[in-house]
């Protein structure tokens, strides 16, 4: 395990808060679980990501 600190705008800090949240509970699975399963995805995405960077 490791932790580290992001900055991030307060709206997407609450999303992410709050999809682990759901994720959670549906799931019952750890929340560290959850958020490498989220980053993983997101990872997956990489160039949709790069392109809404870009696009913004």
């Amino acid at each position: 395990m490791d932790r580290r600190s992001w900055y991030m705008p307060k709206e997407s800090a609450d999303a992410l808060a709050a999809a682990v949240e759901e994720l959670h509970f549906a799931t019952r699975q750890p929340k560290h679980v959850i958020m490498a399963a989220l980053v993983s995805v997101a990872l997956e995405q990489l160039p949709a990501v790069e392109q809404r960077i870009r696009d913004r």
